[in-house]
């Protein structure tokens, strides 16, 4: 009888220890594999600095707002490279319209406006060494008109295309005072 209890009692602790490792492993595995995108559009975006603002032809054909969160804008300014950790750079995009209104007051085609927004509407950059290690230290993020983040399929071309301007922590946009 103490024979079997022994085995059972030994049994027991064995499947609990294999159980301890892979509940472990996959934990383990979630951490390492943390996704480079951001999920969740930064609360209070709208009230951020504006950094620049360009006009993007081809397929693109938009208009945007460059912003930066306070953290960001402390670098700009400073001019710190690289960004801090907490920095977010924003990017709000709307189609690049003519402005009939402004053209008949102005006599000919010379104005353009901001029209409905893209289909890739908000995007931000956030600074995040630690969690976005795998992509230099940036996690990115795009969502629609509705509020709707972009699918991971379409997020994992972003870091590919800033390694370009590697050198400038990976940011297209310089900051226009």
């Amino acid at each position: 009888m103490k024979r079997i209890t022994v085995l059972l009692v030994g049994v027991a602790t064995l499947v609990g220890v294999v159980a301890f490792m892979a509940i472990t492993s996959r934990h383990t595995t979630a951490q390492e594999a943390a996704p480079i995108f951001v999920t969740k559009i930064p609360a209070g975006y709208r009230d951020w600095k504006v950094v620049s603002v360009a006009h993007e032809e081809g397929d693109l054909n938009d208009i945007r707002a460059i912003l930066g969160n306070d953290v960001a804008i402390k670098a700009y300014r400073a001019g710190k490279l690289p960004f801090p950790e907490g920095a977010i750079v924003g990017r709000i995009a709307w189609s690049y319209v003519p402005s009939e209104e402004n053209n008949k007051t102005f006599g000919r085609a010379q104005s353009f406006v901001a029209g409905g927004p893209t289909d890739f509407y908000l995007q931000f950059m956030v600074k995040d060494s630690k969690r976005y290690a795998a992509t230099g230290g940036w996690g990115y993020s795009s969502f629609d008109k509705d509020g709707k983040p972009s699918p991971e399929s379409g997020m994992i071309t972003c870091f590919p295309c800033h390694q370009a301007v590697k050198e400038r922590d990976f940011i297209f946009t310089r900051y226009t005072p």
